[in-house]
C-alpha cells in the first residue's frame, strides 16, 4: 500500500505545536525531494493526473458539496461582512457570521430574482459555501478569503482581465444587501450583516479524465471534489483510520491549522500510519507538509534510527 499524507498547513504551525513523536519520526528518517512545481495545488495536481491550472476551487468545491457535474463556469461566492476600520474595510473572520441554511436561502432568492436574466445564478448548498455562475468565462487573478480575514482587503480584491467587472458586481451585491431583511433581523439581534459575496476560485471543471488515489480520506471540500471528479472512494474525515488493508493507493488530506488539529493528526493518522509501515502493512508514505519538499519514508528508511526525530519546526525549517 502506498499512502500520501498531504498537510499543507503543517510548515506554518510547526513552531507552535507540541513535540509529535509520530509526525517527527516519520520526516527525520524519510528520505526528502523536491515537491511538484505549483506548491499546494501542484501536489494535488500530481496526486489526480490532472494539470495545474484547471485545479479552479469553486467548480471543485461545488462538485463536493452538490454531487452535481456541470461544465459552466463557477466562483465561489462566500458571504462575508466587510467592516469600515479607518479608512480601510477589514473582513470579518468566517467563523464569526454563523449563517444559517434559511438565511442563505433568502438571499440566494433576493439575488437571482435580480440577476437570473442575465445569465448568473446563485447557488447556497452550504451555509458557508456559496457558489456564482456566470454567463462566460471571468479570467482575474482572486484570493481565498481565509488568507484575507482580518486585513484591509483592497490588496486582496480581484485583479486581471476581467478584475474591474468582478468587483463592480461585488459593488452591486452590497448595495443589494445593505437593507435586505436578513440583515436587518440579525443586526436587531447583535449579529454581524452579511453584507457582500467574496469571489474567488472562478473555473471550469476540466475536460481531461482525473486519475487519482483509489481512497481519500479528508475533511476538505476541495480534495472531496477533486476524488469524486476522479471517481475515487472517498471518506469524510475524521473516521476510524485502518492501515492494515484496503486499496493499493490512498490519500490523506485534512485541515492542520490549529494545535488540536495538529495533536488529531498526531494520535490518529500518523501514529497508524508508522504503525502499519513497522507491521510491513504498507510500502511507502509520502508527506507533503507545506514546505516545497516531499517525504518518503519506506519500511528500510524507518530503520535509520540514527536519524533522531527533531521539533518539526527544526525538520521542516532545514528542508
Amino acid at each position: 500500500m502506498q499512502w500520501t499524507f498531504f498537510l499543507p498547513d503543517l510548515v506554518a504551525v510547526g513552531a507552535t505545536v507540541p513535540r509529535m513523536p509520530a509526525l517527527e519520526t516519520l520526516l527525520a528518517r524519510a528520505h526528502a525531494h523536491d515537491a511538484p512545481q505549483g506548491g499546494a495545488m501542484g501536489v494535488l495536481a500530481d496526486c489526480f493526473g490532472l494539470p495545474a491550472e484547471t485545479l479552479a476551487t469553486g467548480p471543485f468545491t461545488r462538485l463536493a458539496d452538490t454531487g452535481e457535474r456541470d461544465n459552466g463556469f463557477y466562483f465561489r461566492a462566500d458571504p462575508v461582512h466587510l467592516a469600515a476600520d479607518r479608512d480601510h474595510l477589514v473582513m470579518l473572520p468566517l467563523a464569526l457570521l454563523q449563517v444559517q441554511a434559511e438565511e442563505a436561502r433568502a438571499f440566494s432568492e433576493t439575488f437571482n430574482r435580480i440577476y437570473a436574466d442575465e445569465g448568473y445564478g446563485l447557488e447556497t448548498p452550504c451555509p458557508e459555501r456559496w457558489y456564482l455562475r456566470v454567463p462566460t468565462p471571468f479570467r482575474c487573478v482572486t484570493h481565498d478569503p481565509a488568507g484575507v480575514a482580518g486585513q484591509p482587503v483592497f490588496e486582496f480584491m480581484p485583479d486581471g482581465e476581467h478584475g474591474q467587472q468582478v468587483r463592480r458586481l461585488m459593488n452591486e451585491v452590497q448595495m443589494l444587501f445593505f437593507e435586505h431583511p436578513v440583515n436587518q433581523a440579525r443586526e436587531a439581534t447583535g449579529r454581524p450583516a452579511i453584507n457582500s459575496l467574496w469571489l474567488w476560485g472562478g473555473g471550469r471543471l476540466p475536460e481531461t479524465p482525473a486519475t487519482g488515489p483509489d481512497r481519500v480520506w479528508t475533511d476538505r471540500p476541495l480534495i472531496a471534489g477533486l476524488a469524486r471528479f476522479a471517481g475515487s472512494d472517498c471518506l469524510t474525515w475524521p473516521c476510524r483510520l485502518d492501515t492494515s488493508s484496503g486499496p493499493e493507493k490512498q490519500l490523506i488530506a485534512v485541515n492542520c491549522t490549529t494545535q488540536t488539529e495538529v495533536v488529531r493528526v498526531e494520535e490518529q493518522i500518523a501514529a497508524m500510519l508508522l504503525h502499519g509501515l513497522r507491521e510491513g502493512h504498507g510500502s511507502e508514505i509520502l508527506i507533503y507538509p507545506g514546505n516545497l519538499r516531499g517525504y518518503r519514508v519506506t519500511p528500510t528508511s524507518l530503520r535509520r534510527f540514527w536519524r533522531r526525530r527533531r521539533p518539526l519546526s527544526e525538520i521542516l525549517g532545514a528542508a
